[in-house]
């Protein structure tokens, strides 16, 4: 049973929330305040689902904590603001849902967020219909190999090993260009992704208005 720790400073709807994912069979803990969350970070908790507008301090800055524990974070946050959801992602969100949202959308977000991993098998990983062999560094598609520049493979193997992870354009350039000192542009990624996506002859990578991309 997966272990979700609920940080939302109104009770009541905190008490709706619960309700609804302990009848999907998830253990739900409950802290309603900054301190509450922290005193309960310890309790080997597999996702938070992180209201970041809490009464004592701002929730932020428990994103890194939650990070650090190695625990999966959705924002839930009332704020429709594009670059405040781009730097949550870019801090490590791994996803977020913004305020007010069905609880059948919540659920779907969790299970997905928490439920589709990819498979390992000593040093190659398997993600529905693609396979990632680290060894040989080449990616196979339904059982052929996809000719992908060393770049692509790179930058697509990084999708395979976090599924449903949203990754910004800014996290992605930072990886793959700015910190090796290569030059890059605006059009830089988009052309990658697009090659990745001819290369591999789906849209294996879903592009999030505005955001980033991930895949599902």
């Amino acid at each position: 049973m997966y272990k979700i720790l609920l940080i939302e400073d109104d009770k009541k709807i905190s008490m709706q929330i619960r309700e609804f994912l302990e009848k999907m069979d998830y253990k739900v803990a409950i802290a309603n305040s900054f301190e509450d969350a922290i005193a309960k970070i310890n309790e080997s908790f597999d996702l938070a689902l992180l209201d970041i507008n809490l009464p004592d301090k701002e929730g932020t800055g428990l994103l890194r904590i939650l990070k650090d524990n190695k625990i999966r974070v959705i924002i839930t946050t009332v704020k429709n603001d594009e670059n405040f959801i781009v730097k949550s992602l870019d801090n490590g969100a791994d996803d977020y849902l913004t305020k007010p949202f069905n609880l059948s959308v919540l659920r779907a977000r969790i299970d997905a967020t928490l439920r589709t991993f990819p498979i390992n098998s000593g040093n190659k990983i398997k993600y529905k219909n693609f396979i990632l062999d680290i060894d040989n560094g080449t990616i196979y598609y339904k059982g052929k190999s996809v000719d992908l520049a060393a770049l692509e493979f790179e930058v697509l193997s990084l999708f395979i090993k976090n599924p449903n992870r949203i990754f910004t354009r800014n996290q992605l350039l930072t990886m793959f260009w700015e910190d090796r000192n290569q030059f890059v542009n605006d059009n830089t990624l988009t052309a990658t992704i697009k090659r990745i996506r001819d290369k591999t002859s789906i849209s294996i990578i879903t592009t999030i208005r505005g955001i980033g991309y991930r895949i599902e």
